[in-house]
């Protein structure tokens, strides 16, 4: 469920304070340089990036230097598009092999200067091994690209005999109703017969608790069970054991509190770990203001 990039989006992030993490980093524009080293360093960030669960690099924007907020975006440093356009960005990732496939590099206009831009490197989660252009393998690893040892390197090269689940969200607010509608999609290149994910949901956020077994962590969270056999379609619950096809999604819905859009300032966090057939097992997180909303009272106040 893909959002736009713009300066905007790129202040709700420092606002937000949104820190870096496995599937995010920031890097000011002093890390575009001609010079061969920081050439070395664009490709081992994005080699680094795509051989473990993909994500984003955004050039143009700083961390803060005090040791307790590193990590965090402090300011936006725009890059200028005449000594780096975004096609030279281009060239440099290209340097990677074997070549990735699937990177998308946003160029972000921004305000500070007609020539002033940031860029946002999309980077999809690879299927096999990718070589930085100092021929070594990087993984993502505590904010950092750090070498990869050589089972890491043979376990990534297994991913295309391997489903590769990925979840998206979103807030669907209706004129009675707010849903998380999760979103898994299947980037690999085998089918998964099972999928299952654990969903750990901040119970302040949600409409009802089923099951009182599943609240965890001290009463803040429940764990929701969704698989390929209790799937929301429209507004008709289905059993049936489908596979997840290559390129293909499935959905589920979890009912919210009406006023889940009011709390979305807090810091509520959601949890989640993936598991399909013989895949390892694959956990990320979102807070609630990170989750994009989708509001259709308006449109059904005109029918």
């Amino acid at each position: 469920m893909p959002k736009i990039w713009n300066e905007a989006r790129l202040q709700k992030l420092i606002e937000n304070e949104i820190e870096e993490s496995l599937t995010l980093e920031y890097k000011s524009a002093e890390a575009l340089d001609r010079h061969d080293a920081k050439k070395k360093e664009i490709t081992k960030d994005v080699s680094a990036m795509a051989n473990s669960a993909g994500g984003t690099i955004i050039y143009g924007i700083s961390e803060f230097s005090q040791p307790e907020k590193r990590h965090l975006p402090e300011k936006i440093t725009p890059v200028n598009r005449t000594k780096f356009p975004r096609e030279w960005v281009e060239q440099i990732i290209q340097a990677i092999r074997p070549r990735i496939e699937g990177i998308v590099i946003h160029s972000i206009n921004l305000s500070s200067g007609d020539t002033h831009v940031a860029f946002a490197v999309e980077i999809p989660q690879s299927n096999t091994a990718h070589q930085a252009s100092d021929h070594r393998y990087y993984k993502r690893f505590n904010f950092q690209a750090v070498p990869m040892e050589d089972y890491e390197i043979r376990d990534v090269m297994f991913r295309e005999q391997t489903p590769n689940i990925v979840l998206n969200f979103l807030i669907q607010i209706n004129q009675d109703s707010q849903n998380l509608l999760v979103q898994a999609h299947n980037n690999g290149s085998a089918f998964a017969q099972f999928v299952a994910v654990f969903l750990d949901i901040p119970v302040p956020i949600l409409q009802t608790i089923e099951n009182k077994m599943n609240v965890k962590d001290g009463g803040r969270m429940y764990r929701h069970r969704l698989t390929n056999l209790n799937q929301e379609y429209a507004d008709e619950q289905f059993k049936a054991n489908f596979p997840l096809l290559r390129s293909m999604s499935m959905n589920w819905k979890i009912a919210l509190n009406l006023e889940t859009e009011n709390l979305r300032e807090s810091d509520f966090l959601i949890k989640y770990k993936i598991y399909a057939d013989n895949a390892l097992p694959k956990e990320g997180k979102i807070f609630l203001r990170e989750i994009e909303i989708v509001d259709l009272r308006s449109k059904s106040n005109k029918v």
